[in-house]
C-alpha cells in the first residue's frame, strides 16, 4: 500500500512539473475591468472566468500549442494559439473591443436576464454608450437623441413634453435602471426626460406591447441602464464641459453645462459618483423670432447627480446602493402668444401662425419642470442551486413633481402639479438548465410588487386630481428555449392585479377648450376600485444562419387609460359611476435580422388591436376629456440598414418608421376613422454618414425627414365655422440635417462641435401641427444651434 501512495505521489507531482499555468486580466478599452469574462482551452475542455477585478488563472494545462479563447457577452472574441511549456507561468492581458455588431448586443430588459439581441423573438433597439456619446455631442436632449437613434419612436415634440411621442402609436413606459419614472394614475407625458446622457451606460427599446414589465407599456418600454462603477484604481474620473449657443440671434442665446463624475475600486468596495448642471439660453426659430415657451426648453437649470457604491460580500454576492437625482426648472422671461389657425372651406384649406414668446411674466408664477428621486438598494446572489440560478432582488423608491405652465383654462387661472410616489420590491430568479446536449433553457420568474401614491393639484392649494393609492402585485414567469443552437422559442405570462383606493373630491371648474366656458364642479365620493389581468406572450426565432434570422410573435399588454384626466373630468357623483375600465392591448409582429459581412438589415412589421384607446378623447358634447372606448386596430412596419467599410472608417445607414391606426364606434365596425396626431406620428425617415479619416477625427452629418399625414376633414363648429378637431389636424413634413464633430487631442482628452438644423430650417413640430386647435401648443421649431464640448479622462 505504501508502494502505491508513493507511486501516486510521483506521479501526480511530475503531471504538476509538466504542467503550465495561464493567469492576467481582460479589459475593455477603456482599461476597465471586465467581470465573468470566459477563458477557455476547446481541446482540453478546460476554462474559468474573471473576478470582480478583471483577475483569472487557469492552472494544470498540459504542454502543447492551444487555441485559447477569450469571451464576454457584447464583446468580440479573443481567440490566442499559444505553446504551454514545463514550468512555465503565462501572463497575458487580453482587450476585448466592443462588438459593433447589432446582432452581438446584449440585451437585459427584454427578459431581466441578458441574452443576445439576434435570440429575442421581438423587436428590440439598443443604444449603446459609443452611441449616445457621438449623439451627445450635438445635444443633451434624450428625446432627441432617441428620436434620431430608435425606429418606431415618434419625433421630438421640440419641448420638455413628450405627450405625441409615442413608440408605434401607443404608450410608452419609460424607467430608470428597470425604475418605473412614468406616472400612469396621471400620466404627465414627461418621462422620457429623466435622465442626463452622460450617466446612462446604455439604453434599451422594447417596442410592442409586452407582459414582463406591467402597467403602461402598451407600445414599449424605455429602459436607461445607468453607468456602472468598474474603475481599476482607487480614483479616476471624467469631465465634460460644454457650450450652447442660438446661430441665428446669440444675444441671451448663450447656454452652458458641465459634468463630473468620479469612480474608484477600493478593494472589495467600488463607488461611481457624479453630478452635473446645465443652464440654456434664449431660444429663436429660424426667422430669430422667440420660440413659444409653453413646455419650452429656453432659460432653464438642468441638474442631474448619479451615485452607485458597491460591496462584493463575496464571489457570487454583490450588495449595490444608487440613487440619482433629475431636476429641470424653466425660468422664463418671455410669455406665450397663442397659435392661430383658419380653415376656409370643405376641403380643409387653412392657415396657421404658430404661438410665440414677448417679454413679461405672470405674478406668482413658479419655474416649471420636473424633479425625479430615485433610490434603489439591490442584492445578487449568482450560482446557487448547484449552480444553475442567478438571484437578485432590489428594492427602490421613486419620487416625482412634475410643474406645469400656468393656465387661464382654471377658473381665476392657475399652475398644477403632478405628485408621485412610489414604493417597489422585486425579487427575481434566473435560472439554466440543459437537460440535454442539445437544449439550453433558461427559466425567469419572480415577483413585482408596487405601491404607487399619486394626485394633482394647483400651487395655490386646490386639488384637481384627488389622491389615489394604488397597490399592486404581479407575479410572472418568462421561458426561453435554444434548440440545436438554431430555434429559440420564448413564452411567458404575468398577472397584475390592481386595487386602487380614491379619496372624496370635488373636480374644479376647467375650460378644456379655454374658451371660457367653464364645467361646474362636482362633489364625487371616492372608494375603492381594482383591476386585474393576465398578459401571455410567445415568439419563435431561428438563428441558424446570420444572413437571415427570422422571428414572429404574438404578445399582450395591459394599461390603466390616464385615470387622473378620467377623475378630474368626472361628471358623476360617485366613483362607481364612473366608467374606468383597462386597456387590453395585442400585438402580432414579424420581422428579420440579416448580416452579411459589414451589412446589417432588420426589418419588421406588426399589427396591434386594444379593446378600448389606450388614453383619452376630447368630447365635445360634455366639454371634458374623457376614457377612449373606441377599439383601436394599429398597424406598421420599420426599416433599418446599417453599413461599415475601410474597417470602420466610413458607417452608412438609414432607418424608415410608418404607422397608421383606425377606430371605429363599439357597435359598428364599419364606421372608420384615423387616429388622430397624439396617438400615430408621421412617417420618419432617418440617415447618416460617419467617417473617421485619420484616427484623430471623427465626423458625422445625419438627417431627419418626418413626412406629411392629412388623414382628416373639417366640420361645421356651432358658429357655423369650419375647423378641425382636437388632435385632428394636418401634419406637414420637413427635413433637418445635423451634423458633429470630434477631434481627439490626447488619448484622454477630446474636443467636438455639433451643429443642429444645419441649414436652419424654419419647421413647426410634429405636435404643434396636430396640436393647433388648442393653440397653446403650437410653436416653432428651434433654428440652427450648435454645442461646443471637451472631454477630458484621469
Amino acid at each position: 500500500m505504501k508502494i502505491i501512495t508513493l507511486l501516486t505521489t510521483f506521479l501526480l507531482s511530475f503531471c504538476a512539473i509538466s504542467q503550465s499555468s495561464l493567469k492576467g486580466k481582460i479589459t475593455d478599452e477603456m482599461n476597465q475591468p471586465i467581470f465573468g469574462a470566459t477563458i477557455y482551452i476547446p481541446a482540453l475542455q478546460q476554462g474559468t472566468t474573471t473576478d470582480y477585478n478583471g483577475n483569472y488563472e487557469l492552472p494544470n494545462i498540459n504542454e502543447g500549442t492551444w487555441d485559447v479563447s477569450f469571451r464576454m457577452l457584447g464583446y468580440q472574441t479573443e481567440t490566442k494559439k499559444i505553446t504551454f511549456t514545463k514550468d512555465i507561468a503565462i501572463v497575458l492581458t487580453i482587450m476585448l473591443e466592443e462588438n459593433l455588431s447589432n446582432l452581438d448586443e446584449v440585451v437585459v430588459s427584454a427578459s431581466r436576464r441578458s441574452e443576445y439581441l439576434y435570440e429575442i423573438p421581438a423587436s428590440v433597439s439598443v443604444v449603446n454608450e459609443a452611441k449616445l456619446q457621438e449623439l451627445s455631442n450635438s445635444t443633451s436632449n434624450i428625446s432627441e437623441i432617441l428620436e434620431f437613434a430608435v425606429p418606431g419612436l415618434a419625433v421630438s415634440t421640440g419641448t420638455f413634453s413628450n405627450w405625441g411621442q409615442t413608440l408605434r402609436g401607443r404608450s410608452l413606459l419609460v424607467m430608470v435602471d428597470g425604475i418605473p419614472q412614468s406616472t400612469p394614475l396621471r400620466n404627465g407625458q414627461l418621462g422620457i426626460k429623466s435622465i442626463s446622457p452622460n450617466d446612462i451606460s446604455r439604453v434599451e427599446v422594447i417596442k410592442g406591447a409586452t407582459s414582463i414589465f406591467g402597467n403602461g407599456g402598451n407600445g414599449g418600454f424605455i429602459n436607461y441602464i445607468t453607468k456602472k462603477p468598474n474603475a481599476t484604481k482607487k480614483i479616476e474620473g471624467s469631465t465634460n464641459v460644454w457650450g450652447t449657443s442660438n446661430l441665428v440671434k446669440t444675444k441671451d442665446a448663450l447656454g452652458f453645462g458641465i459634468y463630473q463624475s468620479l469612480k474608484g475600486n477600493l478593494n472589495k468596495f467600488n463607488y461611481y459618483v457624479s453630478g452635473s448642471y446645465e443652464k440654456t439660453g434664449n431660444k429663436h426659430d429660424a426667422d430669430g423670432d422667440i420660440i413659444l415657451p409653453t413646455y419650452g426648453l429656453d432659460n432653464t437649470n438642468i441638474y442631474s447627480a448619479l451615485t452607485k457604491l458597491e460591496y462584493q460580500i463575496s464571489d457570487n454576492q454583490k450588495i449595490t446602493l444608487g440613487g440619482n437625482l433629475y431636476k429641470s426648472a424653466q425660468d422664463t422671461p418671455f410669455v406665450p402668444v397663442p397659435a392661430e389657425f383658419e380653415v376656409f372651406n370643405e376641403e380643409g384649406d387653412y392657415t396657421l401662425t404658430p404661438g410665440y414668446g414677448i417679454k413679461g411674466s405672470v405674478e406668482g408664477q413658479e419655474p416649471t419642470g420636473s424633479t425625479l428621486f430615485n433610490g434603489q438598494l439591490q442584492y445578487s446572489l449568482s450560482n446557487i442551486f448547484s449552480g444553475t440560478t442567478d438571484f437578485m432582488t432590489d428594492l427602490y423608491y421613486q419620487n416625482t413633481e412634475n410643474i406645469f405652465f400656468y393656465s387661464d383654462k382654471f377658473e381665476n387661472g392657475g399652475q398644477s402639479v403632478i405628485n408621485a410616489e412610489k414604493y417597489g420590491l422585486r425579487p427575481n430568479f434566473n435560472t439554466s438548465i440543459s437537460p440535454n446536449s442539445t437544449t439550453d433553457i433558461a427559466l425567469t420568474y419572480g415577483l413585482d410588487l408596487l405601491k404607487d401614491k399619486t394626485n394633482q393639484g394647483l400651487l395655490d392649494g386646490r386639488l384637481w386630481v384627488p389622491n389615489i393609492a394604488m397597490l399592486s402585485w404581479a407575479p410572472y414567469f418568462q421561458s426561453t428555449i435554444k434548440l440545436n443552437d438554431e430555434w429559440v422559442v420564448k413564452a411567458g405570462l404575468r398577472y397584475d392585479d390592481m386595487n386602487l383606493d380614491i379619496d372624496n373630491y370635488n373636480t374644479l371648474p376647467y375650460s378644456p377648450l379655454g374658451d371660457g366656458t367653464f364645467n361646474p364642479s362636482v362633489a364625487v365620493e371616492g372608494g375603492k376600485i381594482g383591476f386585474n389581468n393576465l398578459a401571455f406572450n410567445v415568439g419563435i426565432r431561428y438563428i441558424k444562419h446570420q444572413e437571415f434570422i427570422p422571428y414572429i410573435s404574438y404578445s399582450q399588454g395591459f394599461s390603466i387609460a390616464d385615470l387622473g384626466s378620467v377623475l378630474r373630468s368626472a361628471t358623476a357623483d360617485n366613483i362607481n359611476e364612473i366608467q374606468l375600465e383597462p386597456a387590453v392591448t395585442k400585438n402580432y409582429e414579424f420581422g428579420f435580422l440579416s448580416k452579411f459581412d459589414n451589412f446589417i438589415l432588420e426589418a419588421v412589421g406588426y399589427y396591434s388591436i386594444s379593446n378600448l384607446g389606450t388614453g383619452v378623447r376630447f368630447d365635445e358634447n360634455v366639454n371634458s376629456f374623457v376614457p377612449s372606448k373606441q377599439p383601436q386596430n394599429i398597424f406598421g412596419g420599420e426599416v433599418a440598414i446599417d453599413y461599415a467599410a475601410f474597417n470602420n472608417k466610413l458607417q452608412l445607414g438609414t432607418s424608415y418608421s410608418y404607422v397608421e391606426g383606425i377606430t371605429h364606434s363599439a357597435d359598428n365596425e364599419n364606421n372608420l376613422t384615423y387616429l388622430g396626431g397624439d396617438v400615430i406620428a408621421a412617417p420618419k425617415w432617418t440617415a447618416y454618414v460617419t467617417w473617421k479619416p485619420i484616427a484623430k477625427i471623427n465626423t458625422s452629418l445625419r438627417m431627419t425627414n418626418l413626412g406629411n399625414r392629412n388623414r382628416f376633414d373639417p366640420y361645421l363648429d356651432a358658429n357655423d365655422n369650419y375647423t378641425f378637431r382636437h388632435t385632428q389636424f394636418p401634419v406637414s413634413g420637413y427635413t433637418l440635417l445635423n451634423w458633429s464633430l470630434t477631434y481627439q487631442l490626447k488619448s484622454n482628452m477630446s474636443v467636438s462641435l455639433g451643429v443642429n438644423n444645419l441649414l436652419n430650417e424654419y419647421y413647426l413640430p410634429a405636435r404643434s401641427q396636430w396640436a393647433a386647435p388648442l393653440r397653446t401648443f403650437t410653436g416653432t421649431g428651434e433654428g440652427a444651434n450648435a454645442k461646443l464640448s471637451i472631454h477630458y479622462n484621469f
